[in-house]
């Protein structure tokens, strides 16, 4: 609960500097150093992959596209922190973001192994991304 105020407070004072709104008083904004951060334990994997859509970013195709691949893949049970992002950045040209933890190789693995993952990716994947970049890492500690 304290981190979606947190949350919600900082996203209120960034609209509040974008459109230069002065109600909302940014000095009572937690600084996000603050906020908790999950940190991976010896033998967890985070799967990454940042890839780009046959569509424009704002368009309907890519929303659906984003919601479906989190509903169906969270959905897996050895999934764990699931999440989508939209990269803002020019530093490089992938426009979206999927990562997920595992606990150890063998749940990776399975999800990779995965019917409703396998399906996905067939379905989904290969005919709906234009490129994309995999990279899986593990925690030393």
């Amino acid at each position: 609960m304290k981190k979606s105020i947190i949350t919600a407070s900082f996203v209120l004072s960034i609209f509040a500097a974008c459109t230069g709104n002065k109600e909302h008083n940014a000095d009572k904004v937690t600084p996000v150093k603050e906020q908790q951060v999950s940190t991976l334990t010896k033998g967890n994997i985070q799967h990454t992959v940042q890839f780009n859509l046959k569509w424009d970013a704002e368009s309907p195709e890519t929303e659906k596209f984003l919601q479906d691949g989190k509903r169906i893949l969270s959905a897996l049970p050895m999934v764990q922190s699931f999440e989508v992002l939209h990269h803002v950045s020019a530093k490089n040209n992938y426009r979206f973001y999927f990562t997920m933890v595992f606990e150890n190789q063998e749940a990776y693995n399975a999800y990779n192994n995965h019917p409703d993952h396998v399906k996905f990716v067939k379905e989904r994947w290969e005919s709906e991304v234009t490129d994309f970049l995999e990279a899986d890492f593990v925690a030393l500690e």
